[in-house]
Order: structure tokens, then sequence, then C-alpha cells
């Protein structure tokens, strides 16, 4: 007897475990086919029943079903549909579907049965066709089964509003539990929400779908309040939206730049166009008084959307989270967005389950540098890797492109919040600031007077510091008024500011009118993101090892920087006596300032 090459029972065991993510995203494959039918609503149902464990109750779903009003399809159609690897699609490039693994791999990959109606003349009317993955295994399914006329179960003509003159029906029956990512109607829809309120968020705000969702009772009438999926734009540029107030009308974030950008790519003997768009928090999600807005609920749903969105034919495939840095809250406040055409595909390198884009997500740590040849310049390269049909070739400029907006939006969004104080606290609260100033006042005192010293701080000097702090150091006009107020009220000498700079200085020493002097820390030093923001930072979520780590970092930070000090020294030989007393002048200032008998 001939032996299968691949025998059924290990090739429908391999399909079953397809790698989707969870059954969200199982479910997603069923949605996409109904969008391309052209369907307008989408009903999606949990069917629950309570059974009895060791005298305990517990609810668990029976069946999952999905309704559209979509197109319907013929027998020969529907059959295709149940095949792997088939389909009408196939070669179809103007819509979301086209692999021919969605409706039977999603299916198989929760439970052991799919059952499908379909109809194009009225439900009265639909055929029916069914999977089951108990007869494949034992022998008695080879083929995709006829598809005769068959009656649509009394009980799911009762529970969808959807049965109109064309439409499709796909129930989930014989389900594995532990294939099931959530074991209950109401985890198993909200989860569902989140996600395909993301994946379809271009439909749904367009009006062209409606997605809604029921857990229900199986032996009963005890239906729990339908939802309709809500908009979860990872952008949030969108109206009307799942965001929490007092964001869910009008959108939290504000577009990074005047346009989007778009990148043209030949491929296959055409033109097609990657749209990329970013966003930014707007001003207005910092609260006013003066909390983390992490902690609001509009930023613990921004903290569920990190990553830069990967969109087919306006379907987000992924929203991917490595191009951002984990532990950064500043994450959650840009969003970055990708879209782009299924001409594209073998260049993105999208998986037949539409769950990633494999080529471009791999691009989020390639370096050209590390494949170049000896001497090769960057468009060289580029072109050896189109001569070399590389696909990687039409990519790089988008991912240079959106490194350098992420780069971009980060100190943005630290600009914005620079400045502020954390709750309960002012500018005009006693700070650091007052000591130093002090120790100016007390320098000037003993002999050693400035002509900055001599100065007085009025209202034209505090006028010329908001516009310093607004248009130089890009401080919010509220806080950089907050901060001029205070060095009028409390007679400052001294202040600290931030700026961003590719300048190798770890800070700069500017003076301004009214004798103040300020201290810029550049944040963009790695001395700052080690040292001052590792000890300003908010410790409210920290344990106590998150802090004992912190302090510990700092104090190795301090300690290479004496290392750099000394290298200094060492290496500058004609200025080594000068550094020495610079060293030993700066040593006698820090013990004066340090010793204020605090």
């Amino acid at each position: 007897m001939p032996e299968d090459i691949i025998p059924t029972e290990l090739a429908i065991r391999a399909m079953r475990d397809s790698g989707y993510r969870n059954t969200a995203y199982a479910l997603a494959e069923l949605l996409d086919n109904a969008a391309q039918a052209k369907a307008s609503l989408i009903e999606v149902f949990c069917v629950e029943e309570t059974e009895i464990i060791h005298d305990r109750k517990r609810k668990r779903i029976k069946e999952i079903g999905v309704l559209d009003n979509g197109a319907g399809m013929s027998g020969l159609v529907l059959r295709k549909a149940l095949q792997f690897g088939n389909g009408t699609h196939l070669n179809d490039r103007s819509g979301i579907g086209r692999f021919g693994m969605g409706l039977p791999n999603s299916s198989i990959s929760q439970g052991r049965r799919v059952d499908v109606w379909t109809w194009e003349a009225g439900p009265d009317n639909a055929i029916h066709c069914y999977l089951d993955v108990s007869e494949i295994e034992e022998g008695t399914l080879r083929e995709v089964p006829p598809a005769p006329p068959k009656p649509i179960p009394s009980e799911w003509r009762q529970r969808g509003k959807g049965f109109t003159t064309t439409g499709t029906l796909v129930v989930w029956s014989d389900l594995d539990e532990d294939r099931l990512t959530w074991k209950t109607a109401k985890s198993t829809l909200a989860n569902t929400e989140a996600l395909i309120g993301r994946m379809y968020r271009k439909f749904i705000t367009k009006g062209d779908l409606r997605i809604t969702l029921k857990a229900l009772e199986a032996d009963g009438d005890d239906f729990l309040p339908a939802t309709e999926a809500r908009v979860n734009d990872p952008l949030y540029l969108m109206s009307n939206s799942s965001t929490p107030s007092p964001f869910d009308g009008d959108p939290m974030f504000q577009h990074y730049g005047e346009e989007d950008t778009e990148f043209p790519i030949e491929f296959n003997d055409g033109t097609h166009i990657v749209t990329v768009r970013a966003s930014w928090a707007r001003l207005e999600t910092l609260p006013d008084n003066g909390k983390n807005r992490g902690d609001e609920s509009y930023g613990k749903h921004a903290a569920r959307n990190l990553g830069v969105s990967i969109v087919r034919a306006d379907r987000e495939l992924d929203l991917d989270a490595s191009w951002t840095i984990s532990y950064d809250p500043t994450e959650r406040w840009w969003g970055v967005e990708v879209d782009f055409p299924p001409a594209l595909d073998e260049v993105f390198g999208v998986t037949n389950n539409k769950q990633a884009a494999n080529i471009f997500s791999h691009m989020v740590s390639f370096d050209w540098t590390s494949e170049a040849e000896p001497g090769e310049e960057r468009s060289d390269f580029i072109r050896r890797l189109r001569e070399n049909a590389d696909p990687r070739a039409e990519l790089i400029g988008i991912v240079d492109h959106i490194r350098s907006t992420i780069k971009t939006l980060r100190t943005l969004l630290q600009d914005q919040t620079k400045g502020r104080r954390s709750p309960g606290k002012r500018h005009d609260d006693t700070s650091v600031e007052d000591r130093a100033s002090t120790k100016f006042k007390e320098r000037a005192e003993s002999g050693h007077e400035t002509p900055s010293d001599k100065e007085i701080f009025d209202d034209q000097a505090k006028e010329a510091l908001v516009d310093d702090l607004t248009k130089e150091k890009k401080y919010p006009e509220t806080d950089a008024r907050d901060i001029a107020e205070a060095v009028q009220k409390r007679n400052r000498k001294v202040i600290f500011v931030l700026q961003s700079s590719d300048m190798d200085a770890f800070f700069s020493v500017e003076q301004k009118p009214g004798g103040v002097t300020e201290i810029i820390l550049n944040r963009e030093h790695p001395a700052h993101e080690l040292l001052i923001k590792a000890l300003d930072e908010s410790v409210d979520d920290s344990t106590e090892r998150d802090l004992i780590e912190r302090i510990g970092n700092a104090s190795e930070t301090i300690k290479m920087l004496f290392a750099a000090w000394a290298r200094q020294e060492i290496e500058d030989v004609p200025n080594r006596e000068r550094l020495r007393r610079m060293r030993q002048d700066w040593g006698r200032m820090a013990r004066d300032f340090l010793l204020d008998g605090e």
C-alpha cells in the first residue's frame, strides 16, 4: 500500500497549530472574508453553557458564530472556501483576502468542527457545508462534502439580525478548551472587541462596516447586552473611539507633520504607494493638577496600544511593539502607521494568516553598514540588494524615515512635559535652585561679585526669560511663565532647564537678563538618562528593587564621569596642569556649595 507523502492525520494536526496568536485573531479571518464579500454588518456570537464539575457550576463556550450580510456564495465557491489553500481571491490584490487559508485554518485552530450556511437569494434558500476534524482524522472525510440546500438552525435564525437577502453564517463547535484563549463569552468578546476595533478601525470609522458582539446562553433567551465594536485607533487621531473620557469623542493625539509621507515602490511592473503617518499626544493630555498622565484611564488605554501599526488594504496586520522602548512611559504617547497595498505582500513579507509582515518587522534592527562590503556606499548597497531581488532594498528608506520620525516624536514629548512638577509641587516651591541661588549670593558677598550679581530681575527680564524658554528651549508657554514668575517671586539667581542638543557637552551655562544663570542639561547626553532623569523620575510605581537598581546605576554613572575626566587629564598632556588646577578649583567650589549646614 503506497504511503502518503504527508499523512492526513499529521497534516491536519499541523494545520490546527498554524500559529494564530489567540482566538480573536482567528475570528478576524472570518471577518476578513465578510469584509471581502462587501458585508456592512457582521455579528459575532459566543454561546455559553453551564457545566457541573466536581459539584461546582462553571460557564464554558459551546459555540462561536459569525453572521454577515455579505454577497453569499454559490455551492462551488463554498466548497473552494473550505479547501486549504484554495479560494476565489488567490490572485486578487484588490482586497484583504488572497491566501485561501482563512476559513478552514482559523476554524480548526479553535475547534474540531465548522459549519457554514450561505445564501444568495434569502436565508430560506441557504446551502450548507462543513469540515469535521474527527472525520478527517478517521479517513471518512477525504474531500470537501457537497453543499446541498439545508435550513439554518432555528436557534441561529432567532439569534441574528443580519439574515438579509444575501449572507453567510459560520459556526464553530466541538471547541477545544485548551485552544480557546479565553474560557468565557464575556472575556472572549471583550478582548475580541479591542482587537477588531483596532484591526478594522478604518472600515468602522468610514461607516463601511458595523461589527456587533453578543454573549448568550445556549439553552434559553438569557441574552447579555449586545455591544458594538468601537474604533480603537493606536494613532488616536479618530473621533468617537473606545478611548476613555475626555478623549472618547475627540482625538487624543495630533497629526505629526503637515501631511502623510508617501513612498512610491516599483514592483512587478507597477508603482505602488506606501503611506507613513505619525501622531503625538495633545498638550491637553497633561492634567492641570500636575499628575502623571500615564496614571489616567486614557493613559492606561494608550499603554495597550504601543508600537508601529502595520496596515494592509485598510486592515491592520500587526501592532509591532519591537519599535518601542518597553520601559519608557514616553512610548505610549506617539503613534506611527505604515499603510501598503496587497500588491506589495512579497516586499513586506505578509504571512498567510495575515498576522504579520515579517520582512518589514525584521527591519527594525536592520543596519545596512553591517552587511555592506568594504568601502560600499549606502546607494551602492541598495543597488546591490535590488540586483539580487532582495525586498529589503525597497524598505530601507521607509525604515529610516520611521526611525527618524520616532526620534523626533520622543524629543517633542519630552519637551512637552519638561518643567512640570510632580503631583502637589509647583515651580515656586523650595527647590535646589533656591539653595544654589543662596550660594551664588554668598559668593558675591564674600568678594567674588560679577556684573550679573548686580542685575535686577524686573518685568522686562521676566518676559525675556519666558521668550527664551518657549522659543529656544521649547517649553510650553504656561510652564515657561510659571518658571519666570517663580524666579521673580523667590529672587532666584540659578535655574536648571532641559534642552535637546547634538553637542558633546553634558551641560552648558548661559547668562540671562536680570542676573539669572541657566544651567542647561543636555537631554541627549547619556549622563542625563542615567543620572538626572533616573533620580528625578516619580517613584510612585517603583518597587524597592527598582529604586535600589536606579540608585546603583546613578552611582556608577557618577564614577564613570570621574573616570572620563581622569582620562581627559591623562590624554591632554599640554593642558594637564591647567586641568588639574581646574579640578582643584571646582572641588573647592563644590565643597562650599554642598556643605551648607542642612
